[in-house]
């Protein structure tokens, strides 16, 4: 543990070390947060205040709030630390140290997680303190169910990501790939939309996928929103899916060490 916390410090202050960067990596998700508003404002505007599906406007506002929060934990400069190291063979100092590889990921993205959670989650409590009559305010009782569902999602996110990005060691570059899961992620999530919305067979396909695990489920638990399935079932599968990229990434890590060489001076 002590090792891992060390780890997650140097990776907080790397963030913060070139200040404009960061200062621009934790307002930028704010700019999507404001379209989506706009986006939906407009569909709802134009319906006459009537509900899309099963949303009220309420419902939809308060979705895309903690939606935004939870989706943009992660940004794209942390999520694609890893790849831009094995392609630029820096990942030859992970390889060296005396801490378990995936460890090293994990600790470094929590890091960067920490610092985007404080921004994201104050923007959160400011606007339901301020707009709280034209939201639907979470379920206080629901609270420690919404951080296990979510501590179960960030950690599921975190095992795709290091997955991913271990296959850039069977490429030529790592764009592609990094666009092919963020793609994947946000549609499946329901991070553009919700996935309640999806035709029904859309819907089916989704949940057969570990992506709404990782977004849907802990929004539409704080919500108090209806669950595709029981809740102790969606434990279980945030939980099987865990241990899925658990074995998946021992296999590519394990396959990887016996075909890498490395070298050095």
């Amino acid at each position: 543990m002590r090792r891992f916390l060390r780890l997650m410090s140097l990776a907080i202050q790397g963030k913060m070390y070139y200040r404009v960067g960061f200062l621009l990596n934790l307002l930028t998700p704010l700019v999507m947060l404001a379209g989506q508003f706009m986006l939906w404002g407009s569909l709802y505007g134009e319906r006459e205040g009537a509900q899309v599906g099963e949303y009220a406007r309420a419902d939809m506002f308060s979705y895309i709030l903690l939606a935004f929060a939870i989706n943009s934990l992660l940004t794209w400069s942390s999520e694609n630390v890893l790849s831009r190291e094995i392609r630029s063979g820096m990942v030859i100092a992970r390889r060296i140290r005396p801490v378990p590889f995936l460890l090293q990921s994990v600790a470094e993205m929590c890091g960067n997680m920490l610092l985007q959670a404080v921004v994201n989650f104050t923007v959160v409590a400011v606007v339901f303190f301020l707009f709280a009559p034209h939201l639907t305010l979470p379920v206080p009782a629901n609270f420690g169910l919404f951080l296990l569902s979510l501590a179960l999602a960030m950690a599921l996110r975190m095992l795709l990501v290091s997955c991913f990005s271990l296959l850039c060691f069977f490429t030529t570059g790592h764009l592609g790939l990094t666009w092919t899961r963020t793609a994947l992620t946000e549609f499946f999530s329901g991070a553009l939309i919700p996935v309640a919305l999806f035709p029904v067979w859309l819907k089916t396909v989704a949940y057969l996928l570990p992506f709404p695990l990782m977004l849907q489920v802990p929004v539409s638990i704080f919500l108090g929103q209806d669950l595709a399935i029981s809740l102790p079932l969606t434990f279980a599968l945030q939980g099987g899916w865990i241990l899925v990229f658990l074995g998946l990434h021992a296999l590519l890590y394990g396959h990887i060490r016996k075909n890498t060489t490395l070298a050095g001076g």
